[in-house]
């Protein structure tokens, strides 16, 4: 499995102003919105400003995903036939309210289709979405990961996003992410002026098997970052069972040395 991004800025579609200093920050990967947060009668033009974005996207590390309207809208498709057409299109496709695996196949079929090479997303946030995880994470190659919505899952079920404690949520998507080979990055952080809180839920969502985490402010990048980086005593230890076992089995410090192992310090070194 591809090691992706592990912070992911959102910046709204419909705010072209913000494009340059996002693509400047600190996070690995840019989110361009043209769902919530654009107003419905703006989606068209923050299209356009996206579009516009990409056909001159700046000459930098960043990886560029664009979070497109849900598939099943027109918006959505021509959202998608927008994007695929495109030469030098974004890294990733963010697709909205994932909960059939025929939605991400037909948008392979359409990237296939043009040719381009833009791989998918499929943000999970609601209930349905939780329990076709193991589908979803199946539906095609070209998923790179689940990205969790809390907000919106919380809503499903009657809860408060800042209250509620979706464990099973996301460890349902961990699991099915692992036996699909893809990655799995958590949640925004909503809570803008609780640094604290943030790094805690970082801490607690890393512990469940997510890669990463999306952010909503360039201010909660430093501790994205630093909190789903390996620590510098994890990437020593990774870097001594990789020279220890280079085919996959050794012995380091006396104990044995497995795949499994091997497995974690290829992600940690």
């Amino acid at each position: 499995m591809a090691v992706l991004p592990r912070s992911w800025l959102f910046t709204p579609g419909s705010r072209p102003d913000r494009f340059a200093k996002a693509a400047a920050s600190e996070a690995d990967a840019l989110i361009l919105d043209l769902e919530d947060a654009v107003a419905e009668e703006a989606k068209a033009e923050a299209r356009q400003h996206v579009l516009a974005f990409l056909e001159n996207r700046p000459d930098a590390r960043k990886q560029i995903c664009v979070r497109i309207n849900p598939l099943g809208r027109k918006l959505g498709l021509e959202d998608l036939v927008a994007f695929a057409q495109l030469a030098d299109g974004p890294d990733y496709l963010l697709i909205p309210k994932a909960e059939e695996p025929a939605e991400l196949a037909l948008a392979d079929k359409v990237l296939t289709d043009q040719g381009s090479r833009t791989r998918l997303l499929a943000l999970v946030e609601s209930a349905k979405g939780v329990c076709h995880a193991g589908g979803l994470a199946a539906s095609t190659p070209r998923l790179a990961a689940f990205m969790f919505g809390a907000a919106d899952y919380a809503a499903d079920l009657g809860q408060q996003v800042g209250t509620f404690k979706p464990d099973f949520a996301r460890q349902s998507l961990v699991n099915a992410a692992a036996s699909g080979g893809i990655a799995v990055i958590d949640s925004p952080f909503f809570a803008i002026d609780n640094p604290a809180a943030l790094l805690d839920e970082c801490r607690q969502s890393r512990a469940l098997g997510f890669s990463g985490k999306a952010a909503i402010h360039p201010a909660q990048i430093e501790a994205i970052r630093e909190m789903f980086s390996p620590t510098p005593e994890e990437r020593d230890l990774a870097q001594r069972i990789l020279a220890a076992a280079p085919d996959g089995v050794g012995i380091l410090d006396g104990k044995m040395i497995d795949i499994a192992m091997v497995r974690w310090a290829s992600r940690n070194a």
